[in-house]
């Protein structure tokens, strides 16, 4: 896949992304106003470093290398879609700030799982952009969603 085509889809996705993270937002704004407050004692620096570097490096290596490896391999499951919906649930559960948000990482996590299992096919630098998309989704989050 030449470099244009990889950063469009790249970008494609980030736009998935950003308009789910903006959907989930204005359901619990407009019906729920459920909150978080696992993260309330922490500054915007540890907020953002965990948020933008930590997380989506940790999670990208565990949620898609890994368990689509495992899925595959040990498992034998040759379903693509079957293997993103099952790491998109797993995804979601360690998530749990309340239950509007494990519906959102779940949909999010079906963005990321779809951009890396299509991205294994097409590029060998698959993982470091799914990191990357994960990284600058959350780096959006950061700054322009409160």
């Amino acid at each position: 896949m030449n470099k244009l085509k990889t950063w469009k889809r790249f970008f494609l996705f980030l736009f998935f992304s950003i308009c789910n993270g903006y959907f989930f937002n204005y359901l619990n704004n407009s019906f729920f106003q459920l909150h978080n407050d696992l993260f309330e004692g922490l500054s915007s620096f540890e907020l953002a470093f965990l948020s933008v570097l930590v997380a989506p490096i940790i999670e990208t290596i565990l949620f898609q290398f890994l368990l689509y490896k495992m899925l595959k391999t040990s498992l034998s499951i040759r379903n693509d879609a079957i293997c993103i919906i099952i790491m998109s649930i797993i995804f979601s559960q360690l998530h749990w700030y309340h239950w509007l948000y494990v519906l959102m990482t779940f949909t999010g996590g079906m963005i990321l799982n779809i951009y890396y299992v299509s991205s294994l096919k097409q590029t060998r630098y698959s993982l470091i952009l799914t990191i990357l998309l994960h990284s600058t989704y959350n780096l959006y989050g950061v700054l322009f969603v409160k």
